[in-house]
């Protein structure tokens, strides 16, 4: 069925390239057999009295047979076909004899097997574009009569209604499995979703969205989404400035709560609507909250921190330059180089502490190393390295047997036992007993364990306590220059922040006279966050 290649009817290539995209589209080539076009080519071979009938669609590079009596092979080439140039022609493609044509004469299907003389072809038409034709094919030479065109096209056209109505089927059902697997999402969606009318009415939700507003979906259909989420309700119509998220609240049984709502346009039939996506923002404005109130301590930080620094740099500059400038005994110059000292320490001192406390709230991946450590084992430790041997036996540790281990950065923990233990022994007088004592503790159902650090020394008033740990804040007049030059006034705030890190909470209990007792509560390994 090849011929030499025609050139005055070769389409353009974006004709070629459109009408192959239609082929494609259909999802017909390389189909399995069917009745229905089956049924077809049988009845055309007897209408028609032809040994061959087929169903045959023109890809780029092959014909494929979708139906075909009398042939053996599914596809042959589609480069000087008969049914090739067949689809370049508006009407039926007859050739009464293929010996007398010099389009075909020397085709090896016409000189060879099967031996083609005669040859019809209608063009298939889906969407007004030819995807192939159904073709009758004998080996003799014969005449086509104007009732027999007439018939061939009226076949044809059931076949291009076939193919058609094949491809709406498989539409529908690719629209059903998508409407279901959108259903299913929508089902499975963690947010609420609502899909609301022009009117700005609530078309229909998912059950995010019924259990969200404690409404079954017919209850909230046809309800005004803007009085559902007390917003304006020109932020909810399709004419809108979308796609947007706005704040809103849900006024519930429990209260009002806090959500964002994304908004965004969408056709459906031609008409237009929104869809609210809706998420429970009381978390992300809580964490906004505890972002703006960390800013606000580190600006307080900094700018006691300015004062801060001035002090110890103030006398280092101070006395270094009665150094260079004056000459003094060597007693006075060894004491004035000891009080350089001791503010150098100073500054360095407090300049690690606020880049420590600078690491913690930027959180880098050092910071987030939390192996399983043994608690018990991380307070020998820290008392090892913090109570000096003359005080060794001021000092009481007991803890449970078996304690469960904590996530935690070992380096950060230890820090702040070490601060915990040197306030306890810096404000309690040598002989007196300090306490520290590890227990499993239980709080909100979360399993933890709480450290308690005793001493039984100055104590302090419930204002001292209440701003123990605001930045630089020390409670009364030092009792000693070594007291002076002790505290930098961030160690507490450095124990809070690592305790806030790690998931727990610390509690103070102090009276003037009684001493102070400071609890420290982590989650344990099960219950970390």
């Amino acid at each position: 069925m090849s011929s030499p290649s025609p050139s005055s009817a070769s389409p353009s290539s974006t004709t070629e390239a459109q009408r192959l995209r239609v082929l494609v589209d259909l999802n017909i080539l390389d189909s399995a057999a069917d009745e229905r076009f089956d049924r077809i080519t049988r009845l055309a071979a007897r209408l028609f009295q032809v040994p061959m009938a087929f169903v045959s669609l023109v890809d780029a590079e092959r014909l494929w047979f979708k139906s075909r009596v009398g042939f053996p092979y599914a596809e042959t080439p589609s480069d000087r076909s008969f049914c090739a140039h067949a689809i370049r022609q508006d009407d039926m493609l007859v050739v009464c004899d293929a010996h007398a044509d010099e389009r075909f004469a020397d085709s090896p299907f016409v000189r060879g097997h099967p031996q083609v003389r005669f040859y019809a072809g209608q063009p298939l038409a889906v969407g007004g574009v030819h995807i192939g034709t159904l073709c009758l094919i004998d080996s003799a030479a014969r005449a086509f009569e104007d009732e027999e065109r007439a018939l061939l096209r009226d076949l044809a056209g059931v076949v291009a209604n076939e193919v058609a109505a094949g491809a709406l089927r498989q539409a529908e059902q690719r629209a059903q499995r998508s409407e279901a697997a959108l259903r299913a999402l929508l089902d499975h969606l963690p947010d609420s979703v609502l899909l609301i009318d022009a009117a700005g009415a609530v078309v229909s939700c998912n059950p995010a969205a019924q259990q969200l507003f404690g409404l079954d979906a017919a209850l909230l259909a046809g309800r005004p989404a803007a009085s559902l989420l007390g917003v304006d309700a020109c932020s909810l119509t399709a004419a809108g400035d979308l796609p947007v998220v706005v704040e809103a609240s849900v006024n519930r049984a429990d209260g009002a709560l806090p959500v964002e709502a994304a908004l965004s346009r969408l056709a459906i039939d031609g008409q237009p609507h929104v869809v609210a996506s809706i998420r429970d923002a009381s978390g992300h404005r809580a964490a906004l909250e505890a972002e703006r109130a960390a800013e606000a301590r580190r600006r307080a930080y900094f700018r006691s921190a300015a004062h801060e620094l001035r002090t110890p740099m103030a006398s280092i500059l101070g006395f270094s330059e009665l150094l260079l400038k004056r000459e003094f005994d060597a007693g006075t110059v060894r004491e004035l180089h000891g009080i350089i000292h001791n503010q150098s320490t100073r500054l360095v001192a407090l300049i690690n502490q606020m880049l420590d406390l600078a690491r913690i709230e930027a959180g880098g991946p050092e910071e987030q190393r939390r192996p399983g450590v043994d608690l018990s084992v991380l307070v020998g430790e820290a008392l090892a390295a913090t109570v000096p041997p003359a005080r060794a036996d001021d000092v009481a540790f007991m803890h449970a047997p078996a304690i469960a281990r904590v996530e935690a950065n070992p380096a950060r923990l230890r820090q702040a036992l070490a601060g915990i233990l040197e306030n306890a022994l810096r404000f309690s007088a040598p002989g007196s007993r300090i306490d520290v004592i590890l227990a499993p503790d239980l709080r909100d159902g979360r399993p933890g364990l709480a450290l308690a650090v005793r001493d039984r020394g100055i104590g302090m008033s419930p204002d001292q306590r209440d701003r123990m740990f605001e930045a630089f804040y020390r409670a009364g007049e030092p009792r000693t220059e070594a007291e002076a030059e002790a505290g930098s006034g961030l160690g507490l705030v450095l124990v809070r922040e690592i305790v806030a890190f790690h998931g727990g909470s610390i509690e103070v209990e102090s009276r003037p006279g009684a001493g102070t007792a400071v609890t420290v509560w982590l989650p344990t390994e099960a219950g970390a966050p």
